[in-house]
């Protein structure tokens, strides 16, 4: 009897412990560091979204929606070197190459390597709008595949803003820019490593004429 108690016993256990490894989420760090939550440069992080449109709970920002076939075309024109993504945007015939933006794992904040990316952007962009009046700038936020959907739209949506707000610094006009956020749905590389989540990570910039 006391056999059969401990062989109930054990098998109850071993289920609970299969069900508990099942239900478990594992949470991603490129730096290989243990973390318990998402960090968020110091501030409070938007985990959800109030609807798939994209305003962001708790702010004025809005992203724009795009269709699937959009973003597909979208991660067609992304250009892929070492890591490096840049984007080519046609404007009445002459093709301006711009490169993306890329981010830390889980930040939004613009490291100073990247803020140089940023200005050299700035300054191709400001020589085509001398060229091209209502020449409008896109700028679309992406994210690795790690966290929910909700959390990564959010996640693209600010690193889009980060983005704008140096073009204002530098000098474009607000109104000339769009932003949009993919979250992890529009990636340009899609192997299961860390070098394809880094590349995942970014903005893109385009040129509307």
């Amino acid at each position: 009897m006391n056999s059969i108690l401990k062989n109930t016993i054990l098998g109850v256990c071993t289920i609970g412990l299969l069900a508990g490894c099942a239900s478990k989420d594992v949470e991603y760090d490129d730096t290989a560091a243990s973390s318990s939550s998402r960090s968020n440069d110091s501030t409070t992080n938007t985990h959800y979204l109030d609807d798939k449109a994209g305003r962001v709970a708790g702010s004025d920002e809005t992203s724009v929606s795009d269709s699937a076939d959009t973003r597909s075309r979208n991660a067609l024109v992304a250009v892929t070197n070492n890591g490096v993504n840049s984007v080519e945007s046609k404007i009445d015939g002459k093709t301006i190459l711009l490169e993306s933006v890329h981010f830390s794992f889980d930040k939004y904040k613009l490291t100073d390597e990247m803020r140089e990316v940023a200005t050299s952007n700035y300054t191709k962009i400001n020589e085509t709008q001398q060229s091209y009046n209502g020449l409008k700038i896109k700028l679309e936020g992406n994210c690795d595949e790690w966290g929910t959907d909700e959390y990564n739209y959010a996640l693209g949506l600010k690193r889009a803003k980060t983005t704008k707000d140096a073009l204002i610094a530098d000098g474009i006009d607000a109104n000339s820019i769009v932003m949009v956020s993919f979250g992890e749905s529009n990636p340009v590389c899609t192997q299961k490593n860390t070098t394809c989540w880094k590349m995942n990570r970014r903005v893109d910039y385009r040129l509307l004429p």
